[in-house]
Formats: C-alpha cells, structure tokens, sequence
C-alpha cells in the first residue's frame, strides 16, 4: 500500500509502545512503533532502523498492565494529492479498539479504502481516488519460498520491490506488466488456478521453509519451470491467457534481495550455507507454536520479510531466525539483557 511515511528513524522508545510492523522502507529493516499515552495509543508512529549490530530486546506488555494487549491498526483513507496522484494515508483507529484477532476492528474494516482494491476486477465499490490507483500499472509475479512452493501475487508499479522485501520469498520473477489492477486482478486468478498456485501463504508455513530450506539448485529449478510456464501461458494467444493486446505485456524481469538481507539468503546459497536456528526473544511464541522460555535481547544481523536474523553476541555461534509477526500491533516494552540465553524452540519442527 502506498502510504505516508512514519517519522525519521529514532531509538526505540524506553516507554511502552505498540509494535506496528516490520517495515522494509528502503530495502532495510526497521520497526514501525507507536508510542503509548497514558495507557493507549499515542497516535504518532516512529521509525526504528535496525541496522546491523542494533541490540534488539523486546516483549509484550503482561496481561495485568493497563495498555497491554492489541490494539487496531486503524484504516487506510485514500484521497488525491495536489497533482492529482492518488495516495494513501494510514488513520488511526476513531475509537481507539483493542482487538482479539486480526489487524483491524469491524468500524476500521468498514471505513479502510485500501481493502477493496482486491475485489477490484469483481465489481467492488471504489472512491475516485482508489479507482485512480487501481487504473495505474500493476505487476504480476511468481514467488518461490525456501521449501519449494509457490505462489502468484501482483505488486503496483509503485511498490514493484517493496511488496517482494515484505514477502519472504526464495526467489520471485515478474512474468507480466497489466495495464491497470483490474488486469492483473483477473490475470492473477487465471494464471493460479492454470498453475494450481496460491495467491497467499501463511507466516507459519514461510517461517518453517526458511528453517529447512531446498538446496540452491533445486530452488532454481523449481522456480524457472513455473516462471516459463507461466509466461507461456501469459503469451500464447492460442489457447493460453494472452487476451487483447494493451491488456498486458509478458516480461522478464527478476527481484534480488537486498544488502539488507544476506545474513538471511545466506542459508539459501549452497556454497556457503548459514543454517538458521528457529528462535523466540519476543516471548509471543514461533509462528505456529506457543512462547516457550523468556524474552531476550540479541544482535540484528538482517532479516526478509517479517523475519529477523540475529546472534546472541558478537561471538561466532549459530544464526538465529526470529518472526516479528507475533508483535505486530501488540503492547510491548524494550527488554535490557545480555541475550546470552536463547530461548530457542527446537520441538515446533
């Protein structure tokens, strides 16, 4: 989603907060964080850069404490700038709704302008301005995961790397340019269901490929036989899904991870394998299992997706993996520790 930018990085803050997302602003990791005023949310996010080297220590608020538990991300508003460029602008949540599960709470899925745009190419009510972002170029991509499977998604030409950074991926091709969304709304559901492909995958499916990943070569293989079929299919005008000619055009291209992201992609090169070791410093649990052990403060090395990748010390020892997923939108407070016990869970694979 094309949104406004939270504030300049700054240091986590040492009040608690909530913990909005895992952000992959300029192909690097940062934690997008909202202050806690009296006890709910302040209303002004920050953004904390999580160079490598940063000691991240981190853990819920505990049940008992008056801001703890999850709160609404609030709602998407879209409207027309002074150029008339469509754009999106996150608005907190009116009444300041906690929730139980989910991001958002039922007045903030009713009031969200970004939401619609999925059900574009099936007749969903749009504003002017949502229907000005969803008439604009839009990529249609296949995306390989660590355990060989797949997917298809689309990106807007505007967040063409970005949505890519934010998904885990092993590897990803574009395979065509739409015209608009509704183009590649409709290609993406043909191109699933000729290729029996996903168009979603679960945090706790990616979290657990990234843990046993295939080897390099078998990735490859696995990735450039569904990107060649697909842009077969894509581009044969007989039988396959080509349709009117300014409808869409078959591409070529390829995303890379970024600098950012090679301690993580360095447990996807066969030669030179990092293995990485599931762990849980938030003390919220492994994506698909429960917390197990304290919260804990380690070295950011890099990440992908809403994945970290850490140490405990500035010793040689073994890669750690972590899921920010289990934060997102909840109370928390920074922990001070030495990061020296790891709380690692072995037994969820």
């Amino acid at each position: 989603m094309d949104s406004s930018s939270p504030s300049p990085s700054v240091p986590l803050p040492g009040e608690p907060f909530v913990w909005r997302d895992l952000s992959w602003q300029d192909r690097a990791p940062a934690a997008v964080v909202e202050p806690l005023r009296e006890g709910r949310p302040g209303g002004e996010t920050l953004r904390v850069l999580l160079d490598p080297g940063t000691r991240l220590g981190v853990r819920p608020l505990p049940p008992e404490d008056p801001g703890a538990g999850i709160w609404c991300s609030g709602f998407a508003h879209a409207f027309l700038d002074e150029r008339g460029e469509p754009r999106f602008r996150g608005v907190p949540c009116p009444k300041g709704n906690r929730i139980e599960r989910g991001q958002q709470c039922g007045l903030c899925l009713h009031l969200d302008r970004f939401r619609p745009i999925h059900r574009a190419h099936r007749g969903a009510e749009l504003t002017e301005a949502v229907r000005a972002y969803v008439g604009m170029p839009h990529w249609l991509y296949v995306a390989t995961f660590p355990d060989g499977s797949s997917k298809v998604g689309t990106a807007h030409e505007r967040s063409k790397t970005s949505r890519l950074d934010q998904q885990a991926v092993a590897r990803a091709s574009y395979v065509a340019l739409a015209r608009d969304g509704v183009v590649v709304r409709r290609l993406e559901d043909a191109l699933g269901a000729e290729l029996a492909l996903p168009q979603a995958k679960r945090v706790a499916t990616k979290f657990r490929a990234w843990c046993g990943p295939l080897g390099a070569g078998e990735l490859d293989r696995i990735h450039d036989a569904l990107t060649g079929r697909a842009r077969a299919l894509l581009g044969d005008p007989d039988g396959g899904l080509a349709g009117p000619e300014d409808e869409h055009r078959v591409e070529e291209g390829r995303w890379a991870p970024s600098e950012a992201m090679g301690s993580a992609y360095a447990a996807l090169r066969a030669e030179d394998p990092e293995p990485l070791t599931p762990a849980d410093p938030f003390g919220t649990g492994l994506p698909g299992g429960k917390p197990d052990g304290a919260p804990f403060g380690f070295l950011v090395t890099g990440g992908t997706g809403p994945f970290l990748t850490g140490r405990l010390d500035e010793e040689p020892g073994p890669a750690l993996l972590a899921s920010a997923a289990g934060l997102k939108n909840r109370a928390c407070v920074w922990v001070e520790g030495s990061g020296r016990e790891t709380g690692n869970q072995r037994s969820l694979f």
